[in-house]
């Protein structure tokens, strides 16, 4: 289980995003040296030497100092601790920080080849983004002009938002509509003009979806021979020929539409990889169209 981070932990960000950077390393590349943290984040080498040894002391079953290679290498026990342990984890973490494979590679400086499709930059003001932050922190309502393709020149909303959602290729909004008494999910990009505060500390009736957890049944569409559905299921790493996915009620759309998965309408000729063998869990929660 992945060490969690809050207010109360002694570990400082600073600190912490350190302890992320060696486990990667160590994970992903196979071989950790001071070097990754001196030149990732400005810090000496003795610094840096003591990082490794404050992370060896939290996680002493995870690396091992190899004299041949003059560097830590992850043990067979190898289990992370500060990150997920997944490789879109590395490899967005490498995409985000364009310098990122200068350090994070071997003492070599061999880079790793890598390409990443990724969406479009979204055009979004960051002041209208800081007054979404304000707003969510401290519960305010607030009156914004929104754009949508029913009003593409935007129309008044009173929204209450609670929390920021990626959906994979553009961020939402999730906030309480006072016109239409629902919570719904507001692109970001479609606010127009200035936000402004208009009372705080609101109470709102409760986000069920939100709140819910639902269990999406992900199984290799039974259309395939035995073969192609044993390799689709090693593909995705199932269990038993099914994979579990829990997420909130609210996101699930949003993933299946990410992952190419149908949830709806008549998909003849279309010959998905994967389906979802629940399907009813997911209709009372699908958006309109």
């Amino acid at each position: 289980m992945n060490v969690k981070r809050d207010s109360n932990d002694e570990i400082k960000w600073d600190m912490y995003l350190r302890l992320r950077l060696i486990e990667m390393v160590t994970m992903w590349e196979g071989r950790l040296t001071t070097v990754s943290l001196t030149q990732g984040f400005g810090i000496k080498r003795q610094q840096g030497s003591r990082d490794i040894a404050f992370y060896r002391k939290q996680c002493p079953e995870n690396l091992y100092y190899c004299t041949k290679t003059r560097g830590y290498l992850p043990t067979e026990s190898f289990s992370p601790k500060f990150t997920r342990g997944d490789i879109g984890e590395y490899l967005k973490f490498l995409s985000v920080n364009k310098d990122a494979a200068s350090y994070i590679t071997t003492i070599e400086q061999v880079d790793t080849p890598i390409e990443i499709l990724s969406p479009p930059n979204r055009i979004v003001d960051p002041r209208i983004v800081r007054s979404l932050i304000k707003a969510c922190r401290n519960r305010e309502r607030i009156d914004v002009t929104y754009a949508s393709m029913k009003n593409p020149l935007g129309e008044e909303r009173n929204i209450i938002p609670h929390t920021f959602v990626s959906s994979g290729y553009r961020w939402h909004l999730r906030a309480f509509c006072e016109k239409d008494r629902i919570y719904k999910d507001f692109v970001l990009g479609r606010f127009i003009g200035e936000v402004e505060t208009i009372a705080t500390n609101i109470d709102t009736p409760e986000d069920k979806a939100w709140n819910t957890f639902i269990d999406l049944k992900i199984i290799p569409n039974p259309e395939y021979s035995d073969e192609q559905q044993q390799l689709i299921a090693r593909e995705w790493g199932m269990t038993d020929m099914c994979e579990v996915v829990t997420i909130r009620a609210a996101l699930a759309q949003y993933y299946l539409i990410l992952m190419h998965i149908p949830y709806k309408g008549n998909y003849e000729g279309v010959r998905h990889r994967v389906i979802l063998e629940n399907l009813d869990v997911i209709k009372p929660y699908l958006m309109s169209s």
